[in-house]
C-alpha cells in the first residue's frame, strides 16, 4: 500500500485579500499547509517564511502594473511557482512563464487540478517546452505592441496627454474646452495632433490606444 502524500507546504499570494482568504480555506481543506498569505505587492522574502515548497499566485492580470508586480514576485522568490489567472491563455501567460513560473493555469481549473499542479511544480515539473516557447513568443509580440504605443504616447505634449486622458474619461471636445478654459477649435487642433502622433484615424482609436497602454488587450 502506497504511503500517503506528505502535506504540501504552499505560500499564497493574490491581488485581493478576499481571494487570499478563500484560497487559504480551500487549500487547508485539502490537507495542504499554507505557510504565508500575502499581497502580490510585498517583498518576495515575505513569502519564504515557513519554508514553502511551492508558490501559488492568484491574479487577474487586468493591468500592466499587475503583470509587472507578479513577474517581479515570481522572479524574486526563487520557488517553483504556479500562477492561477482569469487572463485568457496567451501572451500574459508567457510573461509569467518567462519570469520564472513553472506552470500557468486558468482560474476555471477545478480543485483537483490545482492541487495536482502544485504538487507537479513542487516536484520540478514544468509546462512542455514547446508550449512555453509559444506563449513566450506571444508575450514578446504583445510587449512590442505595448512598447510601441507607449513610445507614441510619450511623444505627446503635456496638454495633448491631458486632452487624451479626458477623452478617455468620456468627455467631449466641448467639455474639455470648458474645463481647460480654451476655445473648442484649440482642443480640436490638439486632437488632430494626437491622432497624427498615434497614427490613428479617429478619437475612438486614440482612446483605444491609450487603454492599451494601461490594460493588456485580449488575445487575438
Amino acid at each position: 500500500m502506497a504511503a500517503p502524500s506528505a502535506p504540501l507546504r504552499v505560500a499564497v499570494t493574490a491581488d485581493e485579500t478576499m481571494t487570499l482568504d478563500a484560497v487559504k480555506v480551500s487549500l487547508l481543506g485539502r490537507g495542504m499547509i499554507v505557510t504565508a498569505t500575502v499581497s502580490v505587492a510585498v517583498a518576495p522574502r515575505r513569502l519564504l517564511a515557513g519554508d514553502p515548497a511551492v508558490l501559488l499566485v492568484v491574479t487577474d492580470l487586468s493591468e500592466w502594473s499587475d503583470l509587472e508586480q507578479v513577474c517581479a514576485l515570481v522572479g524574486g522568490v526563487h520557488l517553483p511557482a504556479v500562477a492561477l489567472t482569469t487572463a485568457p491563455r496567451g501572451g500574459l501567460w508567457g510573461a509569467v512563464l518567462e519570469a520564472g513560473a513553472s506552470i500557468v493555469l486558468s482560474a476555471h481549473a477545478d480543485s483537483d487540478t490545482i492541487e495536482a499542479t502544485l504538487r507537479d511544480a513542487s516536484a520540478g515539473r514544468r509546462l512542455a517546452p514547446a508550449e512555453v516557447d509559444d506563449l513566450v513568443a506571444r508575450w514578446h509580440r504583445l510587449r512590442e505592441e505595448r512598447d510601441r504605443i507607449r513610445s507614441e504616447l510619450d511623444s505627446l505634449t503635456v496638454r495633448e496627454r491631458e486632452v487624451l486622458e479626458l477623452l478617455y474619461d468620456g468627455e467631449t471636445v466641448a467639455d474639455i474646452a470648458a474645463r481647460l478654459g480654451v476655445a473648442q477649435a484649440t482642443v480640436r487642433s490638439q486632437v488632430k495632433s494626437i491622432l497624427r502622433k498615434l497614427e490613428v484615424g479617429s478619437q475612438l482609436a486614440a482612446v483605444a490606444a491609450y487603454d492599451c497602454s494601461l490594460h493588456p488587450p485580449p488575445p487575438r
